[in-house]
């Protein structure tokens, strides 16, 4: 069942999350690596976010105009070494919503 409504406003944003999160609840528990699979299910749940929004606006985008989406998930690492960023998401769309580019190759 969905969260309850925050009570604070700033946990709003973590309670849409937990919500969006809800339908990947089997593949979380099944999961060998749950700490692996958490930042790869909160992905896919945002980039379908990110995809909904795309198609609503993409027609506000002037002539020839493009839009860029990139999208990955940043690994944080201890103190005193570099963080990483995985790359998912690298392609150019065209005020259509038709992916006119895929760039996950350049990585």
């Amino acid at each position: 069942t969905p969260i309850a409504p925050p009570t604070e406003p700033l946990d709003a944003q973590q309670t849409f999350v937990g919500n969006l999160l809800l339908p990947h609840a089997d593949r979380l528990s099944s999961s060998q690596e749950p700490d692996v699979e958490l930042p790869l299910a909160l992905f896919d749940v945002q980039d379908e976010l990110m995809n909904k929004i795309i198609s609503k606006g993409c027609g506000e985008v002037a002539g020839q105009g493009k839009i860029a989406m990139i999208g990955g998930i940043q690994i944080n690492t201890p103190a005193g070494t570099c963080e990483y960023f995985l790359p998912k998401v690298f392609e150019i769309r065209d005020n259509k919503n038709t992916k006119v580019a895929d760039l996950m190759a350049s990585f």
